[in-house]
């Protein structure tokens, strides 16, 4: 996952951003709404901006199956959102998990 933080502040400041994915319609568990599945901690100068490479690993993407007693991925297509808070996302879009 990529994207960019700006600080737009005139002061230096300090970000912490963060990744949540949606529910995969291809898991049949009880999945949440929205689950955390990687942050940043930036800190950026007034008008500096940064690229930021999150790498989502497969157990965020993955729901327990109490039958199996194991994560089971959740594949298909998935949101994604980016933000400073799990109130705060203004960044979506859709990525595609593959199954193993």
């Amino acid at each position: 996952m990529e994207f960019t933080v700006r600080n737009t502040g005139r002061r230096k400041g300090t970000e912490v951003a963060q990744v949540y994915v949606g529910p995969s319609a291809e898991l049949e568990l009880d999945q949440p709404v929205r689950a955390l599945a990687g942050y940043r901690r930036l800190v950026l100068a007034p008008g500096e901006a940064e690229r930021v490479t999150l790498d989502i690993s497969e157990r965020a993407l993955s729901s327990w199956d109490p039958e199996r007693h194991a994560w089971v991925l959740g594949s298909g297509r998935r949101q994604v959102f980016v933000g400073r808070s799990s109130r705060e996302l203004p960044l979506r879009s859709k990525a595609v998990v593959a199954s193993r």
